[in-house]
């Protein structure tokens, strides 16, 4: 189902900031964007970026690293099995350090990748034409819905109380258990025109400033590439949404 509303809201729960008071969700708003199938320039960053975790990690264990370490610790903190269900950065990490070449999808996937692996974040992004006008990231209820992605057959519901990002209007989760896994029902495709990508940043792992440094990198990624209007925003404790126009 495709939604065409105006004005929208994006947030982070206080729930969040009070388990987590120095985490910042870094917001990339994109409308008018293209988001082509093919971009050599930008594979081609993407695959200089697979070799860079390589070179970084140099043979050693990807858990030891503190950017990982701080997210395998979050997720112990709120009850994830990161065994089982691993922040999104952690998946990469250990897909690339075992030599595989993550497939170059279209050109907002490759950004939201190649942000992950140049700075040991997760990244992720939704299709916001796919949505309602309020998404949350929150404890779940437990009734919401999810769609694996690359398994839109299949129905699922968040534990209660699991950390998922929420269209809070169709009880929809866009996003299971933080930044674990993203839903089929809002994935970027070629034909995705609006699109808001997260950047987790986790202090002091990641620096603060840092963090806006590699959300407005981002931002100005996505207008090179794709074209349209971009803005962006750091939410946190004391800023802890943002409002927009579609």
């Amino acid at each position: 189902m495709r939604y065409h509303v105006h004005r929208m809201r994006a947030a982070v729960d206080k729930f969040v900031f009070e388990r987590f008071p120095d985490y910042r969700r870094g917001l990339v708003v994109g409308r008018g964007v293209t988001n082509a199938l093919a971009d050599p320039d930008l594979e081609e960053r993407l695959r200089a970026a697979e070799r860079g975790v390589v070179e970084l990690l140099g043979g050693e264990d990807w858990r030891a690293h503190p950017r990982l370490a701080a997210w395998l610790a979050a997720f112990g903190q709120v009850g994830i099995p990161a065994g089982s269900k691993p922040p999104s950065v952690a998946a990469l990490v250990k897909r690339v350090s075992k030599g595989a070449s993550l497939p170059f999808i279209n050109q907002l996937v490759a950004l939201m990748n190649i942000t992950s692996l140049e700075n040991l974040l997760p990244c992720g992004g939704d299709d916001l034409h796919s949505v309602g006008p309020e998404i949350v990231l929150r404890a779940a209820a437990g009734t919401e819905s999810y769609q694996p992605l690359g398994k839109p057959e299949e129905v699922e519901h968040p534990d209660p109380g699991e950390l998922t990002l929420v269209d809070t209007l169709n009880g929809v989760v866009l996003c299971r258990c933080w930044c674990w896994r993203n839903s089929d029902v809002t994935k970027l495709t070629g034909d995705t025109t609006a699109v808001a990508l997260n950047v987790d940043v986790m202090a002091p792992a990641v620096p603060f400033e840092e963090g806006e440094e590699i959300t407005r990198r981002l931002a100005d990624d996505i207008l090179r590439h794709c074209g349209g209007e971009v803005g962006w925003q750091m939410l946190g404790r004391e800023h802890p949404e943002m409002l927009f126009e579609l």
